[in-house]
Order: structure tokens, then C-alpha cells, then sequence
């Protein structure tokens, strides 16, 4: 909304030009404007959609904590189960069951919109993590007060090989999710002389043959591997450098230190890591 906000003063000020309706300047922040506005506000739909996601599964484990209440107190009662406690009993295990069933579809396809989401709808990646591991411990619990209900009385439906299957699979989805966080902010730099990157086949090029960076066959092990949160400055040891990987200007910068030596530093994480996870850097 920042940007947007430039664009309305920028636009302001061309008011005060003569004709200025009639720029081709004005027509294009106009249009800029428009379709910052209608991204915002489709990023703001999907939040408040998957929020309204989000809303449900925790009411539904709302349920599923009342739905324990009840067989944990059975579990430590003894003697013999009337019918009607028996059949209650079943009703809230074939409740729980399918409340995880839900639960579990529903937190698959807010990971999904998560993998493929902008920046402001990725915050909610440790809330789906949270529900997801809400879910095993959830289902773990189950399991537990089956075995436990099922010493009382062995007509008590089993359901623990489901419930024991939805704990797997929720720790194998918090996993997963884990996993693809890990990767969507790693990313890869390297910085030496001309022959040192062309040595590695990184750089290709040489006399009267522009030099470029070659993508398929440099050697990604000279590289080294960074999380992208956490490294925003690399010093290079060098009074000059070059920047061959391609990133959006105005993300970074080189700065001299005390020194004379340069270090390399990313203004904008999110942008300039946007169109390679591979920096390339040539000092000399």
C-alpha cells in the first residue's frame, strides 16, 4: 500500500502540469495505481477466505476436546457399560473420526494456498503448523482413550487403525510443510575472480566473447547455501566487484567499508531473490 500511496502523490503533483490527463507519465501510474489496488484487495480476500478456514477447524477441534472430556471420564470409571454408555461412546468416536477426516481436508488445501500465496497470506504458515500438529496430538489422544474404553468392553467400535493412520499422515504433512519452508527461502552465492568462475563453468566467456553466467553447467557445489532470512550482507574481501546474476535493481547495494573493501547487501529480500536463488558475484 506504500507504493500505491507514492502513486497517488506522484499523480498529484502532475495535476498542477497543463494537459495532464493527456500524458503518457500520468496513464501509466493511473494504471499502476489500479492494478496495485485490485491485487491488494484480492490478497486481502484470500486471507479473510482462509481465515474463515481457519475459523471452522478450530471450532471443530472445540468438539473434538469436549467429545475427550466425556471418554476420558468413561476410561476411568469401572464395572459394566449400560447400553446407552456404549452407544454413546461409539457416536463420539465416529464423531472424532470424522472431524479428523474434515479437519484434514481442510489443512491440506490451506497448505496448499500457502505453497502457492503471496508474501502477506505466507504469515499464516505457523497457524496452519500449529492446527496441523493440534490434529496429531489430537488423534494420538484418540488412539489412546480407545485402547483404554476397549479394555472396559470389547463391542466398543475400533477405530484406532483410522485415527492412527490421520496421526501419521498429519506428522508427515507438518513435515511436508516444514520441508517446502526450507526451500522456499533457500537460495545459493558465490563470489571470486573471472578465472575462478570460469573455472567452475559459472562464468563463460573471454576475448572479443561477452562474458555471461552460464546456467546448466556450473558446478552448484562451489556455490554456498544460505537462508535467505538470516544472510542480508556478504562481505567479499575485495575493493571491486561486479554483480552478474540477474536481480531487480535497487535490492542491493555494494558498500566500502573502513577498509576499502566492498560487502555486498540485499535491501530487499523478498525482491531480489524474486527472479534467481543463484548470486553471482566477480571481485577483482
Amino acid at each position: 500500500m506504500k507504493k500505491v500511496g507514492i502513486l497517488f502523490l506522484g499523480m498529484g503533483m502532475m495535476f498542477a502540469c497543463t494537459n495532464v490527463k493527456e500524458s503518457k507519465e500520468y496513464k501509466e501510474l493511473e494504471a499502476e495505481r489500479d492494478s496495485l489496488l485490485q491485487l491488494s484487495s484480492s490478497a486481502n480476500e484470500e486471507v479473510a477466505e482462509m481465515m474463515a478456514v481457519i475459523s471452522e477447524v478450530e471450532e471443530n477441534f472445540n468438539k473434538i476436546r469436549e467429545a475427550e472430556k466425556y471418554l476420558s471420564t468413561e476410561s476411568s470409571q469401572s464395572g459394566e457399560m449400560s447400553q446407552d454408555t456404549k452407544t454413546r461412546i461409539n457416536e463420539n468416536f465416529k464423531m472424532i473420526n470424522e472431524i479428523l477426516q474434515r479437519n484434514k481436508a481442510q489443512l491440506a488445501e490451506l497448505r496448499s494456498k500457502y505453497n502457492s500465496s503471496n508474501k502477506q497470506i505466507a504469515l499464516l504458515k505457523n497457524t496452519i503448523e500449529r492446527l496441523n500438529k493440534e490434529m496429531e496430538e489430537s488423534a494420538a489422544r484418540v488412539s489412546e482413550l480407545q485402547s483404554l474404553l476397549a479394555e472396559r468392553d470389547s463391542t466398543i467400535v475400533k477405530l484406532s487403525s483410522d485415527i492412527t493412520a490421520l496421526a501419521s499422515e498429519a506428522e508427515a504433512q507438518s513435515a511436508t510443510i516444514q520441508e517446502q519452508d526450507k526451500a522456499l527461502h533457500t537460495a545459493y552465492y558465490v563470489f571470486g575472480t573471472a578465472n575462478e568462475l570460469k573455472e567452475q563453468k559459472i562464468l563463460s566467456g573471454g576475448f572479443l566473447q561477452p562474458t555471461k553466467v552460464m546456467k546448466d553447467t556450473f558446478n552448484k557445489d562451489y556455490f554456498i547455501k544460505i537462508d535467505i532470512r538470516d544472510v542480508t550482507e556478504i562481505p567479499l574481501y575485495a575493493k571491486k566487484a561486479k554483480l552478474w546474476s540477474t536481480h531487480p535493481e535497487g535490492t542491493y547495494e555494494f558498500v566500502k567499508g573502513p577498509d576499502g573493501n566492498l560487502t555486498f547487501h540485499i535491501t530487499d529480500t523478498q525482491r531480489f531473490w524474486s527472479l534467481t536463488k543463484f548470486l553471482v558475484i566477480e571481485v577483482y
